[in-house]
């Protein structure tokens, strides 16, 4: 009888499909946004808002928290991590929460397409196009990440990320929001 495989240590998130499926959500986000700038007809823009008003806040907030308490961490504390390094990881926070702020005021203006007390042409258009131009720079920054992602986690690192995850309420967004909403 042969032996038993010994088994490759798990890797409970695999950083760099994370942060690419992330990214993607992210842009699609965005194009949303924009649309709702472009003065769509008032169903269009309705229906739009109704699925902006649901994802844009859980997927921001997955989005700052995982890289704020799980990925950032790994970053700062590896060999490579310099002073420019931090500088960025920094950046990257302050403006997570920026844009978290800025989201608020997005949440009122979806708030009122989606009980059409309001369209693009109240004022708007330019709150939205400058969100999706804040949330832009911001990924267009953030693609340093990709080049940071260490190829191999320490076992110390697969463990921080095991007890991060084991701190979500629910599973991972956006499939805690399909879910709620298979119910």
């Amino acid at each position: 009888m042969p032996p038993p495989r010994a088994t490759p240590p798990r890797q409970t998130i695999d950083l760099g499909q994370r942060l690419a499926a992330d990214r993607h959500l992210q842009a699609e986000i965005d194009k949303g946004l924009a649309s709702l700038a472009e003065h769509p007809p008032p169903a269009v823009a309705q229906r739009i808002a109704r699925v902006l008003n649901v994802v844009l806040e859980p997927s921001w907030s997955e989005h700052a928290d995982f890289q704020d308490e799980a990925l950032f961490p790994i970053l700062t504390k590896s060999k490579d991590a310099t002073l420019d390094t931090r500088a960025l990881l920094n950046r990257l926070s302050r403006e997570h929460a920026e844009i978290g702020e800025r989201h608020r005021g997005v949440t009122i203006i979806l708030s009122g397409f989606i009980a059409g007390r309001m369209t693009p042409a109240d004022g708007v258009a330019a709150t939205l196009t400058e969100v999706v131009g804040l949330r832009g720079r911001h990924h267009a920054t953030e693609s340093a990440l990709d080049g940071m992602l260490p190829n191999v986690l320490e076992t110390a690192d697969r463990h921080a990320l095991d007890r991060w995850a084991a701190t979500r309420d629910a599973p991972s967004f956006p499939v805690n929001l399909i879910l709620d909403l298979w119910d």
